[in-house]
């Protein structure tokens, strides 16, 4: 069996031997090695069959049989030396191939063309543009193909035929009627940009020489391609990495040389290249610059400041992550410059319904109101700036000094934001001007007065800095510091969380000098909610009253803002919302209720903040974190979409202050309903959250000093429950929540009285069966006259409206006095009395009717209460 592969392993030499004889010139060598080879392969043939005879004989004959197992993959086989020999390998360069699939390309767009199917003639009209830029990588030295160029003319000629034939338009699917508009415009604008216009007039002119030059590349492509087939390679230099590309001609021109029709043109080329893969952005930012110093007269120039604008936002990495904060300051820049070139020229209005400036070749022309128009979006600018401003607030650490300085950026985006109001409001633009209302409306409403005077105070002190810079620089303060931004943004447009901003710390972006603020954050409020209620959408007017209603709630108004809450009926139609009005108006219900707390409304509180504490997601609820739990299994998409609507920090509600309201409002409800029915404590729940974290505690064996909020809450539980309000209140006053409270002192104040008059009312349900209890509690109790009146009443009218049906009159003309004999007497009376519950029947029904003619001195009455029976001693 070895013989096998030997043989093999010869004649694998030989054919390696006579294809390298093939290829060498002298005839001469070729004689002699394959006489060499014919000798060795003889001596390996004799060796065999004298190893073994039936060997070769199997051999030979399987040579003609398809070869099995390890025998398929011998180089020397005899199958593969006889295909080797008859095919014929055919090889292209890089070049060749590149310019055959651009043919293809335009062969099958022909092919189509045939059947009128324009849906595929899209399809591979980008196939072709594609092609054609892998094309010109490999050929750096030749410019457009002919045949591209020739497609390009077919394909506009085929266009005008198809649009200028109504039958066959109207027989077209609106699929395909849909796909030849998009190939109308597309066309339109490739056809005649700087890079294909002249080609394609130049073939027009004359398409026959054209034919002849194809013609020629054609016959030359395929003398190379038999070049290749003989083992002719043909090397292509690439351009090196680092090679500058060709600069553009305008830029080498001198600024009195260039047209308006000039920067039209170039201006059309960039909105053309915008979003195509492979476009260099910042070429496209430097371009538009340069235009935006030699264009030809304002309206242009609005027109490349517009362009500029969109062109900085496509430098921003993405939605994922925030724009860079010296690209949004660069962008602000640009928004005040046009700003200010729309206050200078009044005549001029952007309109986002105005001719596009691609789609115009000569300056614009006045109106019949005569007004200049020119396209453009300020309010979809405003709000992109906004959004970034709020997305970097997002993602930088509260904690270090970068988000103090973000946050000093918001008086320049108020000022842009106001300009643009005021812009608004002067053309008349009542449909957009509510949308600016409400960005700038919710970058107040969360602010107290404090923070809002604060700010203040910094837009003052900006204005002077700007102003000094104004004089120290003749060209003005916005254009000074909008080349210190180009210059220290003009590194990469990467921001990720974390990353240092030295280059953008040295931008300053000046307030402008015109913006003043509001005396008061309510006069604001009240000027701007006042135009979104009157031009605004259902949308805008909803988030505005939630703002207004949070801001109200946030200065102490709580009538104010639960009335204007209930007149809008939202809570009705809330749920029908977005999820970002749904945040809206938990915060608003949050803030609705810490004000009814901070006023010692306990039962408004806690209506307002149980469904939000008693939920357990309420950081979900107010956007101002995300709890995972164990059961909780979320893709990174809904991840991604709930990081997008988180608060920032400067925003955040304290959780920890709404858990401390809400849990003392619970205590105070509870506690004394507990105690008026300890038979019946489940049926009569008032906060449900409340009693689990009770019947936890309880359950406990051992419990330690407090440490949390709950822990605080409930140790003054138990305290309240025995009666002792000086113990409850030192639980709570240990909270260190009280110090984010604006009145602190008038709230520990309301605190206290409450603890005091439900302790009281605590201990009356509790001690209710002794004799004894009244002059006890009365004489540990320092109660004040007001607030016995009410426990009192409030405790007799709960304990025996089922026993005295037809009511009891209740005197209050006397202060209590505890050292007299006859109390005494009388409450030792009492207790035998209580002992004897038919003979208290009794007397309740024959004197309760009379109990007025019992006092001779009503002047000076006291009515005690025990379980059943009601007597007045004097």
């Amino acid at each position: 069996m070895a013989s096998r592969f030997w043989t093999a392993g010869s004649d694998s030499d030989e054919e390696e031997v006579s294809a390298s004889e093939e290829e060498s010139s002298s005839s001469e060598e070729e004689s002699s090695s394959s006489s060499s080879s014919s000798s060795s392969g003889s001596d390996s043939d004799s060796d065999s069959s004298s190893g073994s005879g039936s060997d070769s004989d199997s051999d030979s004959d399987d040579s003609d049989a398809p070869k099995k197992g390890a025998a398929r993959f011998l180089a020397g086989s005899d199958s593969d030396s006889d295909s080797d020999e008859d095919r014929r390998v055919v090889l292209k360069s890089a070049k060749d191939k590149r310019f055959s699939e651009l043919t293809d390309s335009c062969d099958e767009i022909r092919n189509k063309m045939k059947i009128n199917d324009w849906s595929a003639i899209q399809s591979l009209f980008d196939e072709l543009n594609k092609r054609l830029d892998r094309t010109r990588k490999v050929a750096d030295n030749v410019g457009v193909p002919r045949v591209y160029v020739r497609m390009l003319v077919e394909l506009e000629d085929f266009l005008n035929d198809t649009l200028a034939n109504r039958d066959l338009k109207k027989k077209m699917s609106p699929t395909n009627a849909k796909a030849l508009n998009t190939m109308r415009q597309r066309l339109k604008k490739h056809n005649t940009s700087d890079e294909f216009g002249d080609l394609v007039t130049k073939f027009r002119e004359n398409p026959q020489d054209d034919e002849e030059e194809e013609l020629e590349s054609s016959s030359s492509s395929e003398s190379e391609a038999e070049n290749d087939a003989e083992g002719k390679f043909e090397d292509f230099e690439k351009r090196p990495a680092g090679a500058s590309k060709k600069k553009d001609k305008l830029l080498s021109m001198d600024s009195a040389e260039i047209t308006y029709e000039m920067v039209a043109k170039k201006l059309r080329d960039i909105a053309t290249s915008r979003g195509r893969k492979g476009t260099d952005k910042q070429e496209q930012v430097e371009m538009l610059q340069f235009l935006a110093n030699v264009a030809k007269g304002v309206p242009q120039k609005l027109e490349v400041l517009l362009q500029l604008v969109g062109s900085l936002f496509d430098l921003s990495p993405g939605i994922s992550n925030y724009m860079k904060v010296g690209l949004w300051k660069r962008c602000m820049l640009v928004m005040l410059e046009i700003m200010d070139t729309l206050t200078a020229n009044q005549n001029i209005v952007l309109d986002d319904t105005a001719e596009p400036s691609e789609d115009r070749t000569a300056e614009p022309v006045a109106g019949e109101d005569g007004m200049i128009r020119v396209w453009g979006n300020l309010v979809a600018f405003v709000e992109r700036l906004d959004d970034e401003m709020f997305k970097s607030l997002q993602v930088i650490d509260p904690h270090t000094h970068e988000y103090m300085a973000r946050l000093r950026d918001e008086p320049v985006f108020l000022a842009l934001a106001q300009k643009v109001h005021d812009y608004l409001a002067r053309i008349g633009d009542t449909r957009n001007q509510p949308k600016v209302a409400l960005r700038i409306i919710e970058h107040f409403y969360f602010k107290t007065d404090a923070v809002y005077d604060a700010m203040r105070k910094l837009t003052m002190l900006q204005q002077e800095e700007a102003a000094a810079s104004a004089a120290a620089h003749p060209e003005g303060a916005v254009a000074a510091a909008s080349a210190e931004a180009e210059n220290a943004a003009a590194g990469n447009t990467s921001n990720e969380p974390g990353e240092e901003q030295t280059a953008d710390d040295k931008v300053a972006l000046p307030v402008p000098l015109d913006f003043s603020m509001d005396e008061s954050s309510a006069a604001a409020m009240k000027r701007l909610v006042g135009i979104v209620f009157q031009h605004g959408d259902e949308r805008a007017k909803a988030r505005a009253m939630l703002c207004i209603i949070y801001h109200r709630a946030l200065h102490g108004d709580f009538y104010s803002a639960r009335d204007m809450l209930l007149m809008s009926h939202l809570q009705d139609n809330v749920m029908m919302m977005d999820i970002s009005t749904q945040i809206l108006y938990n915060r608003s219900m949050a803030q609705l209720g810490l004000a009814a707390f901070r006023l010692g409304l306990i039962a408004e509180a806690h209506s307002c903040l149980q469904e939000l504490y008693g939920s357990g997601h309420i950081k979900e609820l107010l956007a101002q974190g995300m709890a995972m739990g164990k059961f909780q299994d979320k893709t990174p998409e809904q991840e991604l979409l709930e990081k997008r609507r988180q608060m920032p920090f400067h925003m955040h509600i304290s959780l920890e202050l709404l858990e401390s309201s809400c849990l003392i409002s619970a205590m105070l409800l509870e506690v004394p309903a507990m105690a008026s029915s300890p038979l019946a404590v489940k049926k009569r729940v008032i906060s449900k959250s409340f009693h689990r974290i009770l019947d936890t505690y309880n359950r406990q064996t051992f419990t330690g000093p407090p440490e949390t909020v709950r822990d605080h809450i409930m140790a003054a539980t138990r305290a309240l429950m025995r009666g002792d309000w000086s113990g409850a209140y030192g639980a709570v006053f240990a909270l260190s929540v009280w110090q984010l409270v604006p009145q602190r002192e008038s709230v520990l104040g309301m605190l206290q009285a409450k603890l005091k008059e439900e302790a009281l009312r605590t201990y009356l349900f509790s001690y209710r069966c002794a004799g004894g209890w009244v002059p006890s509690m009365c004489s540990k109790t320092p109660v004040t006259h007001v607030v016995a009146d009410s426990v009192f009443s409030g405790a007799w009218r709960e304990l025996h409206t089922s026993s005295t049906r037809q009511g009891v009159p209740v005197h209050h003309e006397s202060t209590l006095d505890v050292s007299s004999p006859l109390i005494e007497c009388s409450l030792t009376r009492l207790g035998r009395v209580e002992r004897e519950m038919c003979a208290v029947q009794r007397c309740v029904a024959t004197m309760g009717p009379t109990m007025s003619s019992v006092c001779g001195h009503r002047t000076c009455s006291l009515l005690l209460v025990v379980p059943c029976m009601c007597v007045v001693v004097s």
